[in-house]
């Protein structure tokens, strides 16, 4: 090969190397090594998508909105340090509510000014010129604060979709295309508010394309005045994680007639939520347990107060748990595989049991069974 043939083969090497730049990486690309990043550590991955969900009532929006100002704050959440940027909260409903709650947080918190940024209206987010409007919005918030964009929460999913239906692939498909356009568009993490279905099984309603595309999701509860945060799906990072909160009222303006208006701030459960404690965490090897209990308690699950007068709690048989543990149990082929699923399902339940992951009790002859954790 001359000099000139060589020096053409370099320059096309050198526009193929341009027109593929930000379309695909190859192996030999890659970096040395790869840290996660987080925008809450341990909960909420940076860039990523999450779906925090539970029933209505149970304090996910107040929770959202107490964690946005944390990160625009750049203050540790519930003992987690945070990535400090600016936040969006796309108030699809009850703006009033959400302006109300922030106000409260600064005077709870005697903070003046934060890179936070209220919108509310109509957005059909079905529509693909929705994610360009809100990626254009989010530029201007970060020309406004001077801070770069790195969490967008979006009350709730069920406004987002304008009337669209929740089981329909087509329309849930398109949450989650909108949902990669604005994480393309602004680099920063997703968050979605969602709703448990009406019968009160604990998990996201609607077409499950939403659970495949979220990094993570986050279940919400409330248990007397005591609420907690659990993340239930975590694509690259620990399951079982847990925040427990309540939530306090502040007075943040009085009317002609002497009436108080209060909004809720949250105030974290220390004691309940250790941060980054190692107990009560469902680990990788309880994972088909875990399962087999949720698949369960969504099968057969029915109100139940322990004790007879404590909390209600959905709770199911253990024996229903069994039935689902035999049929997702994985043999590794070696010896007799019912044999191997019951020492399998023993030493899960002994450990599940032992870390406070599930409690249960004898009520007339049969034994029930409920997660706590």
């Amino acid at each position: 090969m001359d000099a000139r043939t060589a020096d053409n083969a370099t320059l096309d090497a050198k526009i193929i190397q341009l027109e593929r730049k930000g379309r695909f990486l190859l192996f030999s690309e890659l970096e040395a090594q790869s840290n996660k990043e987080w925008t809450v550590h341990n909960l909420v991955g940076h860039g990523e998508a999450s779906a925090l969900y539970g029933k209505a009532g149970n304090g996910k929006s107040v929770l959202a909105e107490d964690l946005g100002l944390h990160v625009a704050a750049g203050w540790p959440w519930h003992g987690r340090p945070v990535r400090c940027g600016a936040v969006l909260y796309i108030a699809l409903e009850r703006r009033k509510l959400v302006e109300r709650r922030a106000i409260a947080f600064r005077k709870k918190h005697g903070i003046r000014d934060l890179p936070f940024a209220i919108m509310s209206g109509v957005y059909d987010f079905r529509d693909k010129r929705t994610a360009g409007n809100i990626i254009q919005i989010a530029r201007q918030v970060e020309l406004a604060t001077g801070e770069k964009l790195v969490l967008i929460i979006i009350d709730t999913l069920s406004r987002a979709l304008c009337g669209g239906d929740e089981n329909s692939s087509k329309d849930m498909g398109a949450i989650v295309s909108a949902t990669s356009l604005l994480q393309h568009g602004t680099g920063a993490h997703i968050m979605w508010l969602h709703h448990i279905p009406i019968d009160g099984s604990e998990r996201m309603r609607g077409h499950g394309a939403l659970l495949g595309a979220m990094d993570t999701t986050i279940s919400v509860v409330k248990a007397d005045t005591v609420r907690t945060a659990t993340v239930i799906k975590a694509n690259d990072s620990e399951e079982g994680e847990r925040v427990a909160f309540t939530l306090e009222s502040v007075p943040i303006g009085q009317d002609g007639e002497g009436n108080q208006t209060t909004a809720p701030v949250v105030v974290p459960a220390e004691n309940l939520s250790p941060p980054n404690k190692k107990a009560n965490r469902w680990s990788r090897g309880l994972a088909v347990f875990r399962d087999a209990a949720l698949n369960a308690l969504l099968e057969h699950g029915r109100d139940h107060r322990p004790a007879g007068d404590g909390p209600v709690v959905k709770a199911c048989l253990v024996s229903d748990v069994r039935t689902e543990h035999q049929r997702l149990y994985v043999h590794n082929g070696e010896g007799d595989r019912s044999e191997a699923e019951r020492k399998a399902w023993s030493r899960a339940l002994k450990t599940a049991r032992g870390s406070h992951l599930i409690s249960g009790e004898n009520t007339n002859g049969q034994d029930f069974i409920w997660l706590i954790s």
